[in-house]
């Protein structure tokens, strides 16, 4: 239903170049997002990849891509106009329907971010059933890619289809040591998506995240992202997870540091979790976020780790960052951890229940506000990188298989020590002393 709150919403958004090429689009069954800033590079074969899925897959339904710019100078806009159709799958498929393609610059804060709440309100202006949305860069995106995530959305009605793909044993230490935990216990149901940048949702989920508390902040891609996870797990939706193929972007030139990831990241979840409060702190216990699909195949070299790096930084931390710690920790924790800097083994004694206490302190921590947000997220840094080395080091021999079940078992002690997590949310200062 649109409502005058909605009407007002998109046309805070949405450019009037926009709305005019979107108003000969008429209403549609399935938006493809695809946000731009200077991605003349890479973006030809991935808007070529989506038509091929859509021809294939969706050959009756309505459907556009909507390729919101953020200021492009490079002609990425005139490249996402003039890419070329998959002829091939076109003379195939029983398609009657036009092919719309829409690239227009767009209003407010310039990034992907902006790109995507540009695509949400679009798509509740075209009365959208499903969207799903891909980013410029990627270059492994595959027409069935496009079937994988809307498929769930469009035919099954969920509201939020997030991807997995293959990962190398110890890559994306930031999402199985601490997001997913953190997430899947709090909201009592267990994740394995990654924050790969592209995912599928519902039109009442995108109606929803346009007028997201989010939007009054800078938001990257991967803070929009676990903001969005979070949202469809605080309001019970029906969320799943699909396995897709290896995930590869473009080289590029720049990247967050780890502190500025951290502070992005790490501050969405515990922003999630002040957001949904009461619900979360009474949430009965539900089944596991469903996945469909086979596991992918990841071949190529791992990575290199520099542990001892990650344990200097770690040991160092944990001796500078005394005082503030100090104000976030427990005394219990603050002695726990100082004792893991002095075992003689590095961080090889990092525990799961450790880790879990931190995680969860620092959370409350940042509800009581007890210092300033972006310290507070730094402090947590040298932690995690000492967790992580911990972990790596503990596993260096492991297969796969091993792996994975030592990351359930941090899940299941993030789920057992819920009870600290609340505890700490509810008292009175946030600190233990």
């Amino acid at each position: 239903m649109d409502t005058g709150h909605s009407r007002v919403m998109r046309s805070s958004i949405l450019s009037d170049e926009l709305v005019r090429q979107l108003v000969p689009v008429g209403q549609v069954d399935i938006v493809v997002g695809l946000p731009t800033m200077n991605n003349a590079a890479t973006v030809e074969p991935v808007v070529t990849a989506i038509h091929a899925g859509l021809a294939r897959h969706f050959p009756l339904e309505r459907t556009v891509l909507i390729s919101p710019d953020g200021g492009s100078d490079d002609g990425t806009p005139a490249i996402v106009r003039g890419a070329p159709l998959a002829y091939e799958e076109l003379r195939g498929s029983k398609s009657l329907r036009t092919t719309h393609r829409v690239s227009a610059p767009f209003d407010g804060v310039l990034d992907r971010s902006g790109g995507v709440r540009t695509v949400f309100a679009a798509a509740d202006l075209l009365q959208a059933c499903a969207i799903v949305v891909f980013s410029p860069d990627i270059t492994s995106l595959t027409p069935d890619w496009v079937a994988e995530l809307v498929h769930p959305v469009w035919k099954d009605g969920l509201d939020l289809v997030l991807p997995i793909h293959p990962r190398h044993r110890f890559d994306g230490p930031l999402l199985h040591q601490l997001v997913r935990p953190l997430l899947g216990a709090a909201y009592r149901r267990r994740l394995r998506a990654d924050l790969a940048g592209h995912f599928a949702c519902s039109g009442k989920l995108a109606a929803r995240m346009s007028s997201h508390p989010l939007w009054q902040r800078d938001v990257s891609r991967p803070s929009f992202e676990t903001s969005l996870v979070a949202t469809g797990l605080a309001l019970n939706l029906a969320v799943a997870q699909v396995h897709l193929g290896p995930c590869r972007f473009a080289p590029r030139a720049t990247g967050p540091s780890l502190s500025e990831l951290f502070q992005d990241v790490v501050g969405a979840a515990f922003e999630s979790l002040e957001g949904n409060a009461p619900d979360w702190l009474t949430r009965d216990a539900a089944p596991d976020v469903p996945v469909f699909g086979t596991p992918a195949v990841l071949e190529g070299p791992e990575p290199v780790i520099d542990l001892a790096a990650m344990a200097e930084r770690f040991t160092a931390g944990v001796r500078d960052l005394d005082p503030l710690l100090r104000e976030i920790l427990s005394p219990e924790t603050c002695v726990r951890l100082k004792a893991v800097t002095h075992t003689g083994e590095g961080v090889r004694s990092f525990s799961d229940a450790l880790w879990v206490h931190v995680v969860y302190e620092f959370a409350a921590a940042h509800h009581h506000a007890v210092m300033n947000r972006v310290h507070l997220a730094q402090a947590l840094v040298p932690l995690y990188l000492g967790r992580a080395a911990s972990f790596i080091s503990d596993m260096t021999a492991a297969d796969d298989g091993a792996i994975e079940s030592r990351i359930e078992a941090l899940e299941l002690e993030f789920k057992a020590s819920r009870s600290h997590l609340v505890e700490r949310w509810n008292s009175e200062g946030g600190s233990g002393r």
